[in-house]
């Protein structure tokens, strides 16, 4: 039987950042998919700016950021997407020029309604925690609109109020809205500026569709063809709160500034 000497050491890769096994996403302890980003945080920041940027509908009124959760995965979810990305290096970006796009889509339940929410639900309409229980499914593609402009792929967008066009709220209770911001392998991009609604994929070569602004299309889109091009990396709640109305017994002590008794 062989002994492995003191210096046979094996060369172990990071943990994705994404990754719940990932010591950096711990709280006290505890692990949940999804992790509160703190305001001062550098990534709460960077996530506010690219949604800021991206609202160009002019006739929208740009909705305030009341939250912004990092979703975490399995080392099993994040595998093989990270196989992908590694598959399709290009020469001058060493993350197969990999991008932070949006995403609108279903939300059944009230996930992000408040920092507390945080547990995806089972509910069979809830899009939203389907896809961020086992992230896209190709397959789906069309589930919600017949209307495919790049053929049967997987939807998403620099412009964040193009993607809020597809944000919906199944739940009366819920006041505010939420959006993904995925990750995406985009590798080389083909460009088109027509419809091409029965493209199964990108022409040899290429690894995307990108739909470019002119002809057909206001607002750019990336398509891509199977489930490892794509995984969800933040969730952002966004919209204004309504304030409670004060009750007579709070305007009375914020009159005369002292605590009225029970």
């Amino acid at each position: 039987m062989g002994v492995c000497g003191q210096d046979d050491w094996v060369d172990v890769p990071p943990l994705d950042e994404f990754s719940l096994d990932n010591s950096a996403n711990s709280v006290h302890g505890r692990r949940n998919r999804l992790l509160r980003i703190d305001r001062e945080n550098r990534r709460f920041s960077e996530i506010e700016q690219i949604f800021k940027k991206g609202w160009r509908h002019r006739k929208k009124d740009r909705p305030q950021i009341q939250c912004i959760f990092k979703v975490l995965w399995p080392e099993s979810m994040l595998e093989s997407y990270l196989a992908y990305r590694h598959q399709i290096v290009r020469a001058k970006d060493m993350r197969g020029n990999e991008q932070l796009l949006f995403h609108g889509t279903d939300r059944a339940c009230l996930l992000g309604e408040t920092r507390n929410n945080v547990l995806l639900c089972s509910l069979q309409k809830c899009s939203l925690c389907s896809i961020l229980r086992t992230s896209f499914d190709v397959r789906r593609c069309g589930s919600k609109n017949a209307f495919k402009r790049f053929g049967h792929g997987i939807y998403t967008t620099s412009c964040s109020s193009k993607a809020d066009d597809y944000v919906s709220n199944l739940s009366n209770d819920a006041g505010l809205r939420v959006m993904l911001v995925s990750r995406v392998v985009v590798g080389k991009p083909y460009k088109r500026y027509r419809n091409a609604v029965d493209l199964i994929g990108p022409p040899m070569g290429y690894h995307s569709i990108a739909g470019e602004i002119g002809w057909d299309l206001n607002y750019d889109e990336t398509v891509t063809y199977h489930n490892d091009t794509i995984r969800p990396a933040y969730l952002v709640v966004y919209g204004h709160k309504e304030e409670s109305p004060v009750t007579v017994k709070e305007f009375i002590s914020s009159m005369f500034k002292t605590p009225l008794a029970s």
